[in-house]
């Protein structure tokens, strides 16, 4: 009887439309909402959920087509047409996670039923439904929702052409957001395009092009120290750069150590921390602590289901980038969700599980 039950409930869940789910994933949201104002959470915890509710940017239609000016203008567009209203960008965050919701249940959880078993289903529904900070920034005023949204259509959609129009919207809400991109990149697809042919043409157009600036650049030398200051001065910037910092973030920043060492071990370590979870040692926040088991809770839960590691060598390079742009550990574990929850789906999206365990 028991088992005629779970089959039934799981054939309810298989068969359910577009809509229930949309409906569905709104509900949870709006439940998580009031759950947060009811343990205490602040609805303006984010500095920056104050901030686009600020008009610290307002556009007219000339500016909005010009096309220097729409980096990074995309939230402050959004906020401007609802009129700041704080609640209509709230419910606009849960209809863009419903409508992800939707696109990862027909491209990815349904793919699950005839494989896992009941108690894996349930795994991989809170994996991919209700992770705790993806639906914390879905319910404060944040673009993390859209850039999300974003990368999801880029990564489920069979239309190259979608694919590609998405990647201008993550500009449009984040500068720099192109970097997200390189989560699709493995090594297998290095092994694929360094073949001995590969390499002989990249190196002869690398020599070509050499050869080609030696020419129009009589004084090489000079102009590669233009160039090799240019780098240096840059990670210098990126490395004296400040962000606020929690009073409860204590994770080492190896400041005391001269640069570029202090650098490179930050931008080693941070990564590692991130993707493991190893952060709630050096963080004082309780709940700051929560979002790290879940981190770890996610890495063994995803190996229990699928006996490997979602963990791939694009997903390290972009969280090395976001360690060397950022300079506190909250807003580098902001930025480095996107990659680590969307690295999951591209995961699961191409992974082929042959077994049948049920």
């Amino acid at each position: 009887m028991k088992f005629y039950k779970l089959d039934n409930i799981k054939k309810i869940f298989y068969e359910l439309s577009s809509f229930k789910i949309f409906i569905l994933s709104f509900l949870i949201c709006l439940l998580f909402y009031f759950l947060e104002g009811v343990i205490g959470i602040d609805r303006f915890y984010h500095p920056d959920s104050t901030h686009y509710l600020s008009k610290y940017k307002t556009y007219q239609l000339n500016s909005i087509l010009n096309l220097k000016d729409l980096t990074s203008a995309g939230y402050y567009i959004l906020a401007q047409i609802f009129n700041y209203n704080y609640f209509l960008l709230i419910l606009l965050n849960f209809v863009f996670y419903a409508l992800t919701n939707v696109l990862i249940y027909e491209k990815i959880f349904k793919k699950y039923f005839n494989v896992l078993n009941y108690t894996k289903l349930i795994i991989l529904f809170y994996i991919l439904f209700l992770d705790p900070y993806r639906l914390h920034l879905a319910c404060h005023i944040l673009k993390e929702t859209f850039l999300i949204f974003f990368l999801i259509m880029i990564i489920l959609s069979n239309i190259k052409i979608v694919k590609l129009l998405f990647i201008p919207f993550l500009e449009l809400f984040r500068g720099n957001s192109w970097i997200y991109i390189l989560i699709f990149l493995n090594f297998s697809h290095i092994k694929k395009i360094m073949t001995t042919k590969n390499i002989y043409i990249i190196s002869i157009l690398f020599i070509l092009i050499i050869i080609i600036i030696y020419l129009l650049h009589h004084n090489f030398y000079d102009l590669t120290k233009i160039a090799y200051d240019y780098i240096i001065n840059k990670i210098q910037w990126l490395d004296n750069k400040t962000m606020p910092i929690r009073p409860y973030d204590q994770v080492y920043q190896f400041k005391d150590f001269n640069f570029p060492v202090g650098f490179i071990l930050k931008n080693i370590l941070w990564p590692i921390l991130m993707v493991s979870g190893l952060f709630i040692f050096f963080v004082s926040s309780s709940l700051f602590k929560f979002l790290g088991i879940i981190i770890l809770l996610n890495n063994l839960l995803i190996y229990v289901i699928t006996k490997k590691t979602f963990i791939n060598l694009g997903l390290i390079i972009v969280l090395v980038l976001i360690s060397a742009y950022t300079s506190s550990f909250t807003s580098m574990f902001r930025y480095s969700y996107i990659a680590i929850y969307s690295t999951v789906i591209y995961f699961l999206f191409n992974l082929s599980l042959k077994y049948n365990d049920k």
